[in-house]
């Protein structure tokens, strides 16, 4: 019984051994990733890894803004020193005829 014990506490110790020298494993999101809300109307949601790519979605008419970044200007018109700041820039859609809308149709 002595000697099971310890073939037992062996093997357990050599595999959580091994388990810590692993490499962690990365998980990554689904990049298929939906917008949509149950209760709110407005819904924030970003599709990918990339901070870029975020943006607000209308969920009663459809109309879908991107978070962007604007510089600041001078009364000169050059660029402000900063970072700028965001706003929202409504994305539009084309329509059956090749017309522009905000609403998807």
């Amino acid at each position: 019984m002595k000697k099971l014990s310890s073939v037992v506490f062996t093997l357990s110790l050599l595999i959580s051994a091994y388990s810590y020298g692993a490499d962690a494993v990365k998980v990554t999101p689904n990049q298929q990733k939906v917008i949509s809300s149950e209760n709110g109307r407005f819904v924030f949601g970003q599709i990918s890894d990339f901070r870029s790519d975020q943006y607000m979605l209308d969920t009663k008419t459809g109309r879908l803004w991107m978070i962007v970044l604007k510089k600041s200007k001078n009364s000169d018109g050059t660029d402000a020193p900063g970072e700028g700041f965001r706003v929202l820039d409504p994305i539009f859609y084309n329509d059956i005829n090749g017309n522009l809308n905000l609403e998807p149709k």
